[in-house]
């Protein structure tokens, strides 16, 4: 993998725990054969941290009619025990593949603390929203060829993308789907690029990501790659996939 594609870390960005497992898969896929530092980024949610304080405050759970109380201080306590269960699965995984590894909590939003923390060159891996209630609402569901959503926002970044998708899947196990940007002139261009010539993948509408998110991931490997500069650019869509896509979301 060349310089513009090789990361010196990943960053491992979370804000629930039980959105995890996915996530780290992807970052085991990504982080083979390199010479990379996992990054762990717990982020206790400063929002619902602020709904906790309110004296009305009760905790319902997917799947569960009944609801409980839940302060300030019983999250913040629930939160923290959140954060050394990861920090330990990440000692584990980092020990398993043999990289160094370092890891922090902070408080705010998930998707502005993991862009301000990762420096220049990191790549970030973000849990989606729709995977963790897709897999538990769909686990009998029958096993499909993954697939890895390429959301280029121009040429230099299509080949960017397609060298990720090379190091996570190297057998090409996956079918890639490129999503094209809105713009009809960088739509253009990435068609007419040379990798997508030489690249076997198909184009695809945001659409159908995110309807393949409602349907439930039916087999482990999805995955949706972006620039960070296009996530970074655009945090409204970014928001929109995290919530709805399908897969955990890689920034490269």
């Amino acid at each position: 993998m060349n310089a513009k594609t090789a990361a010196s870390r990943i960053w491992i960005a979370v804000d629930a725990l039980d959105r995890s497992a996915a996530v780290l898969g992807a970052v085991t896929r990504l982080a083979s054969g390199r010479a990379v530092e996992l990054a762990g980024l717990f982020v206790e949610d400063a929002d619902l941290l602020r709904l906790a304080g309110w004296p009305t405050a009760t905790e319902t759970r997917l799947f569960e009619a009944s609801m409980r109380p839940m302060g300030g201080a019983e999250l913040e306590a629930a939160l923290r025990a959140q954060a050394l269960a990861l920090q330990r699965r990440l000692d584990a995984l980092a020990r398993d593949i043999g990289v160094p590894w370092s890891f922090r909590t902070v408080r705010g939003r998930v998707v502005q603390q993991a862009l301000s923390v990762a420096a220049s060159g990191d790549w970030i891996v973000l849990a989606s929203a729709a995977t963790t209630v897709a897999l538990r609402a769909r686990q009998a569901a029958p096993r499909a060829r993954p697939v890895i959503w390429l959301l280029p926002e121009d040429a230099g970044g299509l080949a960017r993308l397609l060298a990720a998708a090379a190091g996570y899947d190297p057998q090409g196990a996956a079918d890639r789907r490129v999503v094209l940007p809105e713009d009809p002139v960088r739509a253009g261009e990435i068609r007419a690029a040379p990798q997508a010539a030489g690249a076997a993948m198909r184009i695809a509408s945001e659409a159908e990501l995110m309807a393949r998110a409602a349907c439930g991931p039916a087999a482990p490997g999805d995955l949706v790659l972006m620039t960070r500069e296009s996530g970074a650019a655009d945090p409204q869509r970014l928001g929109r996939l995290l919530r709805r896509g399908a897969g955990p979301l890689a920034l490269v």
